[in-house]
């Protein structure tokens, strides 16, 4: 850090300040409740498809 120049030493004391209070924010907290994703439902007609196309394009460039 000997190489910072004047003006960048307030910015960088200041990201790290911030980067420490937020992270003892994060830590100190407590939670008692937790959240559980409901299992995801595949219905048997969208297991089988005729003809597989993806939804967003695939474009392929050929590299010489």
């Amino acid at each position: 850090m000997a190489n910072i120049k004047e003006e960048n030493k307030i910015p960088l004391l200041a990201i790290a300040v911030l980067v420490i209070f937020l992270l003892l924010c994060v830590a100190c907290t407590k939670t008692t409740k937790t959240f559980v994703l409901d299992p995801s439902i595949t219905y048997p007609e969208e297991r089988n498809v005729l003809v597989a196309v993806p939804v967003v394009p695939v474009e392929i460039d050929i590299i010489e």
